[in-house]
């Protein structure tokens, strides 16, 4: 059975109660592929999938994806539960993050009802995507309460640019060397070099600090609202070697986030890979393709 959206006076306009129950469908599969979606991509969408002819202005999508935004709240406490705001993933072009206006909508999903979520709305944002993304397949539940069709999902290559390769596992690690020791080290006397990520100071760092996985860091900094992993990969490291500390950044960044949400605090975990050695090209396309930053330190800085 369809839902009514014209008790929902987001959607209620000629040409949104039109659209809107076709904004729903889309933006499930893209949740369930684990993509954000532009504005410009939905109105491609809509047209594509349900013959809708593409406006001019794409800030005219933003109240019919409000609306879906706000059923997909009132759906969850009908059922007793808190559904992720799915109208996060739909996001503008040059940000790569949904308008302003998500972001009262959105309110409900946090244990705090956003109250930080202007001081931090970049985190707040990427965990309420987050969640749209892990919430997978249970979104056919939601689609079939508000009567949606299920689109295909996408398979294979979904995503512009050449795929990149998998790094090559180690058989064993050996031995932590002199050159590894003194670089945590040194990072953590220079946390002036992390200035990108915060303002931290050398009694906000310590090395070898234990998260919740069991993981040890190599370099952590924690001033108290802002929390910051460090991997660190010496100049003897291969371009594998540093692939495989852009995906330990992306264990530890989830790790972090995820003690933040358990103790209630604002999930602003990050984690940056710090080495002496210049990364190749596909190292490089692989920390922009995952969003994983990157600092230089100087040669020096292995010496102890």
């Amino acid at each position: 059975m369809a839902f009514d959206w014209t008790t929902n006076p987001l959607a209620n306009t000629p040409w949104r109660i039109q659209v809107v129950a076709d904004i729903v469908p889309i933006l499930i599969r893209r949740a369930k592929e684990g993509r954000r979606i532009t504005y410009g991509d939905l109105a491609i969408a809509l047209h594509n999938e349900f013959g809708h002819e593409p406006k001019a202005r794409k800030t005219l999508y933003g109240p019919p994806v409000g609306a879906v935004g706000q059923v997909i709240q009132s759906l969850g406490e009908k059922w007793g539960e808190v559904i992720p705001p799915i109208n996060t993933i739909v996001v503008e072009a040059d940000t790569k993050l949904p308008s302003t206006g998500a972001d009262e909508i959105a309110h409900y999903f946090f244990e705090d009802n956003g109250a930080g979520m202007e001081q931090d709305r970049h985190a707040y944002i990427e965990a309420a995507m987050k969640a749209v993304f892990d919430y997978g397949h249970r979104w056919d539940r939601v689609a079939d309460a508000l009567g949606a069709p299920t689109l295909e999902t996408a398979s294979g290559v979904i995503d512009k640019g050449d795929p990149i390769e998998l790094p090559k596992l180690p058989r064993a690690y050996g031995v932590e060397s002199s050159a590894h020791k003194a670089l945590k080290a040194w990072i953590v006397a220079n946390p002036d070099r992390l200035y990108e990520y915060g303002p931290f100071k050398t009694k906000h760092g310590e090395n070898e600090h234990c998260i919740s996985s069991g993981d040890r860091l190599d370099a952590y900094f924690d001033n108290g609202r802002l929390r910051l992993a460090v991997e660190v990969k010496a100049s003897n490291a291969c371009d594998d070697e540093l692939m495989r500390g852009v995906y330990q950044c992306i264990k530890y960044r989830a790790v972090l986030r995820a003690e933040q949400h358990a103790l209630r605090r604002s999930p602003n975990g990050d984690a940056v890979l710090v080495s002496t050695k210049v990364p190749g090209k596909k190292v490089r396309a692989l920390m922009k393709r995952l969003l994983v930053g990157f600092v230089l330190a100087p040669m020096e800085a292995e010496q102890g």
